[in-house]
């Protein structure tokens, strides 16, 4: 094929009037989805990024004692871990279809997954980062290849029905935080074992 014949067809539907006019409607419903897919996108990246983060609590310039800190994680991580478990709960009960999951399967998923993110947190980052990640910008690719596959009205009417497994989300929510109690008290376990070793000051010549 002749270079003229694939370059031909471009050019004959090429038209000034049209670049000119152009269609500001679907422009402006472009503009809209850009704007949401970057507020979404600057949602979650802060989300993920709390939830796989080893030290929930970031240290401060203010020195406290060891005692302090145990009991932050007595008492402020039980709302952290609430953020977490609805935040994923949210998402996953947009994601699924009501015939796939029912709501008690969504919060077991859920759970599973926070639970899994946490421990990994402790092997490393890196990997939690990339665990916490997957889901919410999977929610993401479904949206923009079918936005019909789910619909605000059915994510209301399945949020409807959390109070109803509120036992559940108790359940989970105490075992979430036991997990977290128990990686701590192992991560000093073993820094009393295996002490973190200080990073060789290098002189400045």
């Amino acid at each position: 094929m002749a270079t003229e014949d694939i370059i031909k067809p471009w050019m004959n539907n090429l038209s000034l009037d049209e670049l000119i006019k152009g269609n500001l409607e679907g422009i402006v419903a472009l503009f809209y989805l850009i704007i949401m897919i970057a507020i979404y996108a600057i949602v979650i990246y802060h989300f993920y990024r709390f939830v796989a983060r080893r030290d929930c609590f970031k240290p401060t310039k203010i020195k406290y004692s060891k005692t302090v800190g145990a009991l932050k994680y007595v008492f402020l991580y039980p709302f952290v871990a609430m953020i977490f478990f609805m935040g994923f709960s949210v998402i996953l009960i947009s994601l699924t279809k009501v015939e796939t999951y029912s709501i008690a399967e969504v919060l077991s998923i859920s759970f599973a997954l926070i639970v899994a993110i946490r421990i990994t947190a402790y092997y490393t980052e890196d990997l939690s980062k990339d665990v916490a990640k997957m889901l919410p910008f999977a929610i993401l690719g479904v949206f923009l290849v079918d936005s019909t596959y789910f619909s605000i009205g059915a994510v209301q009417e399945r949020l409807s029905h959390l109070p109803e497994n509120v036992n559940s989300i108790v359940q989970f929510l105490l075992l979430i935080i036991l997990v977290e109690w128990i990686l701590r008290v192992a991560l000093t376990v073993r820094y009393k074992i295996f002490p973190k070793k200080d990073k060789p000051v290098v002189e400045q010549t």
